[in-house]
């Protein structure tokens, strides 16, 4: 299911090559430097992950205005901007997306459109994010997902050692394996984690190897430098000498040169973040019954830290790359929840090895858990 919608073309994010050519040329004009004589662009002093995100976001907008008809050669890119419009974008994205990408959305259409007609009165746009960010949306609860760090490195080192089948099979499970067992050390947002290149990002020093990722490439535009996890050292040698290799070599129908990406497809081609995504959705739905996208191993890290070592809780900040503890100290009351609903499992799990349960094996273990 999840392969079918990512096919759908009215959920790609259309490149700004693709754009009406009124779009491209007001954005292009707002990413513009300014000189001593001339100011610059409305949006050339953002910093250029921002300015893609946005992009994207306007291509979503786009893709799905496309979909349904509505993007006609003689409109400016303002006039398609209405509020019903939106509404309707809003509901088709609630089909598919959670809030807080559905928030993001709305958020990037906003900063485009201050581009495509400043002088027009965009506020409607925010109080809508604003309406969407108050309604409960149960499908965020976390707390019935989350795994323990442990857990998931236990299960990117189980995927290693079991890889079977052909070289390429193997390789492929060893990459999945590899991806989350990084994700359960250093849990790196997706973008970060997909992008990841020899000698740029992942690189080597004195035999050891850093990922290094430079403010200009960080959400929280604060540079991020640390060790490769040193209990996946020879898995990663393993990867890079044996496993990749393999892929690097192969030539499927989507196939563009490898370069130094870290992460290779089965096309031989540098994974994409959707691809690696939804790799790591399969392999811990088929380990957890659930699966855990990678943005949730954030939450498993810092949760693990609060629950197994609450006295050093604040280096969540630091390895999730925050800015602010504020998130951590959010994340350290949702561990509390967690440790109460694991002591009343040991409770349970205590009553059944005594044998103080009265229901039938199966149904007592389905309890315990």
């Amino acid at each position: 299911m999840t392969k079918l919608l990512a096919r759908d073309p009215a959920r790609r994010c259309w490149a700004i090559a693709e754009w009406p050519e009124a779009d491209r040329h007001l954005w292009l004009a707002a990413l513009t430097l300014g000189d001593i004589l001339e100011p610059g662009g409305a949006r050339a002093h953002y910093r250029p992950i921002s300015n893609s995100k946005v992009a994207k976001g306007y291509g979503r907008w786009l893709a799905w205005l496309a979909s349904v008809g509505a993007l006609r050669p003689g409109d400016a890119p303002g006039q398609r901007i209405t509020p019903s419009a939106v509404q309707a974008y809003v509901t088709a994205l609630q089909a598919v997306n959670r809030r807080q990408t559905l928030l993001a959305r709305l958020q990037e259409l906003y900063e485009a459109a201050l581009v495509m007609a400043p002088e027009q009165d965009w506020q409607w746009l925010r109080q809508m994010a604003a309406r969407v960010r108050s309604f409960e949306d149960d499908r965020r609860e976390k707390r019935p997902r989350m795994v323990s760090a442990a857990d998931l490195l236990e299960l990117g080192c189980s995927l290693m050692e079991g890889a079977q089948g052909t070289p390429r099979q193997r390789a492929v499970r060893f990459r999945d394996g590899l991806a989350i067992a990084l994700l359960a050390a250093r849990p790196l947002r997706r973008r970060n984690l997909a992008e990841l290149t020899l000698h740029h990002s992942l690189v080597q020093r004195d035999r050891r190897w850093w990922l290094l990722l430079p403010d200009e490439e960080t959400k929280t535009a604060m540079p991020l430098e640390m060790p490769w996890p040193e209990v996946l050292h020879q898995q990663l040698e393993t990867w890079l000498t044996i496993h990749r290799p393999i892929l690097v070599a192969c030539r499927g129908r989507w196939h563009s040169p490898a370069g130094d990406a870290v992460w290779i497809s089965t096309d031989g081609s540098p994974m994409t973040q959707m691809a690696l995504y939804d790799r790591i959705m399969l392999q811990t739905k088929a380990a957890f019954g659930l699966p855990l996208n990678p943005h949730l191993f954030r939450d498993c890290a810092a949760t693990s830290i609060a629950i197994q070592d609450p006295e050093h809780v604040r280096i969540a900040a630091s390895l999730l790359g925050h800015a602010s503890l504020a998130t951590t100290e959010r994340y350290y009351n949702q561990a509390q929840s967690l440790e109460a609903a694991r002591h009343w499992q040991d409770t349970l799990a205590e009553l059944r090895a005594r044998g103080h349960s009265e229901r039938d094996p199966s149904s007592a273990e389905d309890m315990a858990r």
